[in-house]
């Protein structure tokens, strides 16, 4: 497992962008002002994303009240692991004790499959694979 990103859940998605752009000068890799998401270089293996908040919300579905009223309503940052197998590592962590959030599912519109969950202070965290498309893959196995 390695920590591929640091992904904020900002309200002002637009101002945030602007502002690590902008004012911290930092590299956009993907996105743009008015895409809700965006990913930067911050150097090192790991990147910087941020997220509009509500769309991270309505995908786990914490943008309505949770019974546990000690976790926020909507989450503010989450740490994102990618690994090899999801299902196997998710497996792996609940057999553990970690708190699911969603099991393992591809989420096609974001490009990987994921699976959620909280460390004990209620932060969320990712684990993730990309997924490669059929297609793409087809078109690797045809080269080698």
């Amino acid at each position: 497992m390695r920590c591929s990103y640091i992904r904020l859940l900002v309200d002002d998605y637009e101002a945030c962008f602007r502002f690590y752009r902008d004012v911290l000068k930092l590299p956009v890799l993907w996105g743009g002002e008015d895409t809700r998401y965006a990913e930067f270089d911050v150097g090192t293996a790991t990147r910087l994303a941020l997220n509009q908040r509500e769309v991270i919300a309505e995908a786990l579905g914490t943008d309505i009240v949770e019974a546990d009223t000690t976790l926020p309503e909507q989450d503010r940052f989450s740490v994102i692991f990618e690994v090899e197998d999801v299902d196997a590592a998710a497996a792996g962590l609940v057999a553990s004790g970690a708190r699911q959030v969603s099991a393992p599912k591809d989420w096609t519109a974001w490009g990987i499959r994921a699976a959620h969950f909280r460390d004990p202070d209620g932060y969320l965290i990712e684990i993730n694979r990309p997924i490669i498309p059929e297609d793409h893959a087809a078109d690797r196995s045809q080269r080698t």
